[in-house]
């Protein structure tokens, strides 16, 4: 998402266009999941209460949605309308949103281990 689109979709949600949530929302311009501790990480100065609150509205609001991974921690990504499916990198271990490789099946989750675009 630009910066403009950023903007817009939170103004149109009704929500503040806080520097937060600005840059939360940023991160997730990735095809990835994120943890509430990748995204503190990623931002500066933002406490982990801060990430979880937005990330709840956001959630709420279906901005994003909630993701449970192998690792047993929540993870996040971007609302989408298409089915997909995860992989775990053994590597990095960012989980990114790959294709179904099982398009058959559309109510099921999946999550492969491997590498991921970034350390092939």
């Amino acid at each position: 998402m630009h910066f403009c689109e950023i903007e817009k979709k939170l103004e149109r949600l009704g929500l503040r266009k806080t520097k937060d949530r600005h840059a939360i929302l940023e991160l997730f311009r990735q095809d990835r999941t994120w943890t509430a501790a990748q995204i503190e990480a990623e931002m500066n100065g933002a406490d982990l209460s801060t990430v979880y609150r937005n990330l709840q509205k956001l959630v709420q609001k279906e901005v994003l949605t909630e993701v449970h991974s192998h690792d047993g921690e929540a993870h996040y990504e971007r609302a989408r309308e298409d089915h997909h499916d995860h992989l775990a990198c053994d590597s990095c271990r960012v989980v990114e949103c790959v294709p179904c490789p099982i398009e058959q099946i559309q109510t099921h989750h999946l999550e492969l281990s491997g590498q991921c675009s970034s350390c092939e």
